[in-house]
């Protein structure tokens, strides 16, 4: 749990993950998560978990999150465009367009909600879990154009992944490409239209709370984010479904007054770190 930290504490722990990444500090990166931590990256995706036993290692280490970094961050080049950060208890959301530069020169340009949920460890605030929110076909898509960077980008890619995390680990990745879809983006549009029609059960649903028209629709792993609007101020909103049925678990709806603290970020590596 947090104790008495404050939202700029929150949001500069966050912050030093895209400034340890610019600057390629590994050490300094891993230093940041708890020891129990989980990365979803992409939310779907066969997660990063911390605090297990490490087969390679045979050791209870950071080896599952330093592969992760050899795998997508080591090579590559990205830039985080952050456009509003949204503080609520001990959890950040940054609405972020993720622009990557491959170590062949392609390029990738990757809209994308990241959900960040710190910890107190040992006195210091670290990040628990990092769930990053975005969609896999669209990123692939953008590098099977024909060029000969596109070619020697996917190739690299892919040899990076099966080096450091086996055919396991890269198959997992390939498991984020199936999602609520489309349909479950309908079912999150929906449920905010009945909402602005005045559907009691819908305005519940969403906590009294109705957003605006929604943006950036984002269908990954079991859940639909979306940049909307609250009385004219930027939000996110996160609905969980039941993946078969898209029947809605939860919905969360991030929005503060810590605007002060979106800022333009900087940062390398192949995915959000």
């Amino acid at each position: 749990m947090i104790g008495t930290a404050s939202p700029h504490a929150l949001m500069s722990v966050v912050a030093q993950s895209p400034a340890a990444v610019a600057v390629h500090d590994k050490p300094r990166w891993l230093a940041i998560w708890a020891a129990n931590h989980v990365i979803e990256d992409p939310v779907g995706s066969r997660p990063v978990v911390g605090g297990l036993l490490d087969r390679h290692s045979g050791e209870r280490t950071t080896g599952a999150l330093s592969r992760f970094w050899e795998a997508f961050i080591a090579a590559n080049d990205i830039a985080f465009d952050v456009h509003h950060d949204f503080v609520s208890g001990n959890r950040v959301v940054r609405d972020v367009t993720i622009r990557t530069t491959l170590s062949s020169g392609a390029t990738v340009q990757t809209p994308a909600h990241l959900l960040y949920e710190l910890i107190e460890e040992d006195g210091e605030v670290r990040i628990r879990r990092m769930a990053a929110h975005w969609e896999v076909a669209p990123a692939f898509a953008q590098l099977i154009r024909p060029s000969f960077a596109n070619v020697r980008g996917i190739i690299g890619s892919s040899w990076r992944m099966m080096r450091y995390l086996g055919i396991a680990g890269t198959a997992g990745l390939a498991g984020a490409v199936v999602s609520v879809g489309d349909r479950g983006k309908q079912v999150a549009v929906d449920l905010v239209t009945r909402a602005q029609h005045g559907d009691a059960t819908a305005t519940a649903r969403l906590g009294g709370t109705v957003p605006d028209t929604l943006t950036k629709v984002i269908a990954a792993g079991d859940t639909v984010t979306a940049s909307c609007t609250v009385n004219g101020s930027p939000a996110v909103l996160i609905v969980t479904m039941n993946r078969r049925t898209r029947r809605v678990i939860a919905v969360e709806l991030f929005r503060d007054a810590n605007r002060a603290y979106s800022r333009q970020l900087r940062a390398v590596g192949d995915r959000t770190a």
